[in-house]
C-alpha cells in the first residue's frame, strides 16, 4: 500500500500517558508529509490541542472511569463499568466511521481505544500491554484485550526490537494472533544538556483519587526539604493553582512538552508514576529516577518491581514513599539512553507501505 495521506490519531483518555506517546508519532507522519486528525475526549485531547493546535479534532464520547482507593476493589469497580465503556466505543466506531468517509482517512492509528477502529480503512493499535497484570481478574482481563485487539490489522508495540525489552511480559501473549510489531520507544522529549538545578522534580499523574493522594503526601515531605530544591508538576487541567507555598518548592499544574522536556532535564533525581510512557520517556532521556507505582495497578506495580530487580531504578509504594528513601539512589545504575532505539525503527516505513 501506499504510505498513509490521512492519519487519524487517538488515544484512550486514561491519565496523559496515551496521549503523550502519540505525540511522537503524529510529528513523524506530519513531517513524512502526512495530514493528521485527532480523536479523544477529556484531557488527553486537551493535552494534543495544546501540542497542536492547528490539527482537525474528532471529539469522542468519554473513555474515563472512576477508580476505587481499595485493593480488590479497585478490579472490581473497573469490570462493572466495562458495559458502559464497550457502549461508549461502539458510538466512537459510528463517529469514526462517518469522519473516515468525509475527511478521507486512510490510516487510524489508535492507542489502546478500542473505538477507534473502521472496517473501511487499515486501523491498527498502539499497545505495550497485550496482557494484564489485575490480581483474580489478569485472565478474563486479558482475554478481553486480545479479543479486541484482534479486530485491528496490526498491534504496534512500543519497544525495543532487541532484548531486554523495556516492557518485559507485558508485551507478550498467545491470545493475540494478529501481527505484532515494535516500533521502537516512544517519547516527546529530547536529550537537553543542562545544568541539574533541581533536586527533586515530581511529575504526577493517573486517576483520581490516588492522584491528589500521592500530590499532598509530596507537598507535605518536600515543604520540610528547606535546603533542597523542589519541583511538582501535578498533571491537571481547571484547577487553580496552589498558593503560599515556599521559596524552595514550585508547583505548575500543567506544562506543555518543551517546558516538562526542559524541567526534566535540568532535575538532579525525578519522581513519577511507573506508567509504561513515563518509563519510556525517562529511559530515553538517561535518567535518574524513583518510581511510585498508581496503587492497584498491576502493570505499574510490575514495571517498577522490574526495574529495580535490574537495579536500574528503586521504588516505592505511595502508602510507603518518604524522602530519606532518594538518598539510596547511587545504589541503582538509572537509564542508560542508549540501550533503548527509538521510534522509528529502521524497518517502521515498511510497516506503513507493506
Amino acid at each position: 500500500m501506499a504510505f498513509p495521506r490521512h492519519v487519524l490519531v487517538s488515544p484512550l483518555n486514561w491519565g496523559l500517558g496515551h496521549a503523550t506517546r502519540c505525540i511522537p508519532v503524529i510529528r513523524y507522519f506530519l513531517n513524512q508529509g502526512s495530514k493528521v486528525s485527532l480523536a479523544s475526549d477529556g484531557n488527553a485531547l486537551q493535552l494534543l490541542k495544546d501540542e497542536f493546535p492547528e490539527l482537525e479534532v474528532l471529539e469522542l464520547h468519554s473513555s474515563q472511569v472512576t477508580y476505587s482507593s481499595f485493593g480488590f476493589y479497585f478490579y472490581l469497580k473497573l469490570v462493572l463499568q466495562g458495559i458502559g465503556l464497550q457502549k461508549r466505543a461502539l458510538m466512537d466506531e459510528d463517529l469514526v466511521e462517518a469522519y473516515v468517509d468525509k475527511h478521507g482517512v486512510d490510516l487510524i492509528l489508535s492507542d489502546h481505544r478500542f473505538g477507534a477502529y473502521s472496517k473501511k480503512v487499515r486501523s491498527v493499535i498502539l499497545c505495550h500491554q497485550l496482557q494484564f497484570k489485575a490480581g483474580l481478574f489478569s485472565y478474563s482481563s486479558s482475554y478481553f484485550n486480545a479479543k479486541q485487539l484482534n479486530r485491528f490489522a496490526e498491534v504496534w508495540v512500543p519497544d525495543t526490537d532487541t532484548t531486554p525489552s523495556l516492557s518485559g511480559i507485558l508485551s507478550l501473549s498467545k491470545q493475540v494472533n494478529v501481527p505484532v510489531k515494535r516500533i521502537g520507544v516512544l517519547s516527546r522529549f529530547k536529550t537537553l544538556e543542562l545544568e541539574e538545578k533541581i533536586d527533586y522534580l515530581a511529575v504526577i499523574s493517573g486517576p483520581e483519587p490516588l492522584r491528589t493522594q500521592f500530590e499532598e503526601k509530596l507537598i507535605e515531605s518536600f515543604i520540610k526539604l528547606t535546603s533542597k530544591t523542589c519541583v511538582i508538576v501535578r498533571g491537571v487541567y481547571n484547577q487553580d493553582v496552589l498558593q503560599n507555598l515556599p521559596p524552595h518548592l514550585s508547583v505548575y499544574n500543567h506544562l506543555k512538552s518543551r517546558e516538562l522536556n526542559t524541567l526534566i532535564c535540568s532535575a538532579r533525581i525525578v519522581i513519577c508514576r511507573s506508567g509504561y510512557s513515563s518509563v519510556m520517556d525517562m529511559a530515553c532521556l538517561g535518567k535518574t529516577v524513583f518510581f511510585v507505582p498508581t496503587p492497584h495497578q498491576g502493570e505499574q506495580e510490575y514495571l517498577a518491581d522490574r526495574l529495580e530487580k535490574q537495579k536500574i531504578a528503586p521504588c516505592s509504594s505511595q502508602k510507603k514513599f518518604k524522602t530519606t528513601d532518594l538518598e539510596n539512589l547511587e545504589m541503582y545504575s538509572g537509564f542508560n539512553s542508549e540501550e533503548w532505539p527509538r521510534f522509528p525503527l529502521p524497518a517502521f516505513r515498511q510497516t506503513l507501505e507493506a
